[in-house]
């Protein structure tokens, strides 16, 4: 570096900064809407009883959830296994609390459609479609602890379909060509 004069390492600085101050800024990212939410014309148009009677069914699909995660647990525990008794307690624990926003969720639904709230009884719904998605795949989680996420379908029936073999030994030429086999390189023949 003593070697190059000063004015070489000053038009390199140049260069390079210049280089850098040609490069075009990066695009602002979009700061996120903290209260967003879906347009009304997007929102599903469903009517009080209809919205009731899918919030019953979620209920009914959640508690059912909850009754297969108990079984397992109660399998696990049979078989002594702390460690798959550990994974569907935690995913037990979680649905538990989900189950409790739920009932929540619903008994808000209930008075959001005697206010005649639509606002609010969208809200409530949301939360519970929200709820019960986030159970059901709880669920499948906790299957997956217990490793029961593979289920038998049936006997398995293979079908080989293989290409014909001509230097098969089992069989003859196909071709006749009678090939002579190689002799032996032994006195002793």
């Amino acid at each position: 570096m003593r070697s190059l004069p000063k004015w070489v390492a000053g038009a390199v600085l140049v260069l390079a900064s210049s280089t850098l101050l040609a490069q075009p800024a990066p695009a602002p990212t979009p700061a996120p809407d903290e209260g967003a939410t879906v347009p009304s014309e997007q929102q599903a148009k469903l009517s009080p009883a209809e919205m009731q009677a899918q919030a019953r069914t979620y209920d009914e699909q959640n508690k059912e959830h909850a009754r297969h995660v108990e079984q397992l647990r109660m399998t696990a525990r049979k078989q002594k296994d702390v460690i798959k008794l550990n994974c569907v307690n935690d995913k037990y624990l979680q649905i538990k609390a989900l189950l409790n926003i739920m009932d929540a969720a619903l008994a808000n639904l209930e008075v959001a459609i005697l206010g005649k709230d639509d606002d609010g009884r969208y809200h409530e719904f949301t939360k519970i479609t929200i709820t019960s998605e986030k159970v059901r795949a709880l669920r499948d989680e906790a299957d997956a602890c217990v490793g029961e996420e593979l289920t038998y379908l049936g006997e398995t029936a293979v079908e080989v379909h293989e290409p014909k073999i001509p230097d098969d030994p089992t069989r003859d030429d196909p071709f006749g060509n009678d090939i002579e086999p190689p002799g032996y390189a032994s006195p002793f023949d």
